[in-house]
């Protein structure tokens, strides 16, 4: 009997301890918000399967992070849904491009007070990091993430077989050695581009000649003026003199192109750098250089933005994940796991940084600063519009001031909708 007694008191206990301790991972999961987080592409699924989310999540325990990982087009195509009355994140990433068109619909958190709250100084990143996404009404509609900036990879070994002692460091040079590199037939001076890469690489030389897509306050089409028609003009003799192939059953894509020493150089971002490093073949052949300028030393480039849904039910718990992710730490581990370059110049101190002589050279590359279509509320139906101008372009269809005219006349329309 005493037994009988003994054993039910056992199970009383273990029950009430059961009820107590369920109890208790309730309350502790109640006092928990949730912070919903989109992110894009390769970038985004890196994140999720890091440790960053549990890092975070420990160093703020009164916040539980849930992630969707989506393309760079099905986040922005989500948030237009989701502006409409559908499901919002607390925070996504975009493309820069898409800040515009979001901040003229009024659906964007206002980052002023964040970047004040938390002492960003615009000296301690990247220039244009924040500036970037001020829009004509000087409100600020972004957080910078990291750093999209272009240089030029080059075939060291190639050039020495030309006779070519360094890249080039202007366009004048850029066509000199081009001319050299090409034979018109198996080897080509420099990379074609196609679509959006295109559009990047058309948007360096622009910026290189002092030219613009629109005028300083964002209204009328720049590209018919002296720099962009001038710019339109190098960018055709670059096909006119095959030094990139304008027959385009000779066109090949640019990363196999570049290392079979089908094209001598080719424009192109960090991305690259992870790619080359998997083919030990190349190891000695190729190096890097700030994009070669002529009026200006600016390229294409952008940082890339965090945004916050003006409904979004938890602005605290997406400003705690932003600024967590803006800190040197954390931005130099993205670049080392992921290869994104930092905005925060103290990043660049981590020792795998500081003595990687790539990453300076893109570090100097965006201290020179850089630019792209941003801050207006048409940017990709432009970029659209200004890739098949290019294609017309190059395959001799228009002349510059034709195509700049025509595609003026359509641009004008898009910025004052």
């Amino acid at each position: 009997m005493k037994r009988l007694f003994f054993l039910v008191l056992v199970c009383v206990v273990l029950i009430i301890f059961a009820i107590f301790t369920v109890s208790s991972l309730a309350e502790t999961n109640a006092d928990k918000s949730k912070v919903e987080i989109w992110v894009p592409g390769g970038n985004g699924q890196w994140i999720i399967s890091s440790d960053l989310p549990a890092r975070f999540e420990a160093a703020y325990p009164q916040y539980e992070l849930e992630f969707s990982q989506y393309s760079w087009k099905s986040v922005h195509d989500k948030l237009v849904v989701g502006f409409a009355g559908g499901d919002l994140p607390d925070c996504a990433m975009i493309t820069d491009q898409s800040v515009g068109e979001f901040a003229a619909l009024g659906v964007l958190e206002p980052m002023e007070d964040f970047k004040k709250a938390n002492n960003y100084d615009d000296a301690d990143f990247t220039p244009n990091a924040w500036s970037h996404f001020i829009t004509q009404d000087s409100i600020l509609h972004a957080a910078p993430t990291y750093n999209e900036v272009r240089v030029l990879f080059y075939r060291t070994d190639l050039f020495k077989e030309a006779g070519i002692s360094h890249p080039p460091t202007t366009l004048d040079e850029l066509i000199e050695f081009g001319i050299k590199l090409t034979n018109g037939e198996d080897k080509f001076g420099l990379a074609d581009q196609k679509g959006s890469l295109d559009f990047h690489f058309f948007s360096w030389i622009l910026y290189a000649k002092g030219g613009n897509f629109y005028t300083p306050d964002h209204t009328k089409c720049a590209l018919n003026e002296p720099a962009g028609i001038e710019a339109l003009k190098f960018y055709k003799s670059l096909y006119d003199k095959d030094i990139i192939p304008k027959d385009p059953a000779k066109q090949a894509e640019p990363f196999n192109g570049f290392i079979q020493g089908y094209y001598a150089m080719a424009e192109s971002g960090p991305w690259w750098l992870a790619l080359l490093a998997d083919q030990p073949e190349m190891e000695g052949k190729w190096a890097i250089a700030v994009i070669p300028g002529d009026k200006t030393r600016l390229t294409y480039g952008h940082p890339n933005p965090w945004v916050i849904p003006a409904e979004a039910k938890n602005k605290d718990g997406a400003k705690a994940w932003i600024k967590f992710c803006t800190t040197a730490e954390i931005q130099s581990e993205v670049f080392k796991g992921y290869g994104s370059l930092p905005i925060l110049l103290a990043a660049y101190d981590d020792p795998a940084l500081k003595n990687d002589p790539d990453v300076q050279v893109f570090l100097e590359g965006a201290m020179h600063g850089s630019d792209s279509l941003h801050n207006i509320p048409n940017a990709s139906p432009i970029l659209i519009l200004v890739s098949d101008m290019l294609n017309d372009l190059k395959t001799g269809k228009v002349t510059p001031e034709e195509g700049a005219a025509a595609a003026c006349n359509m641009i004008n329309n898009l910025l004052n909708e």
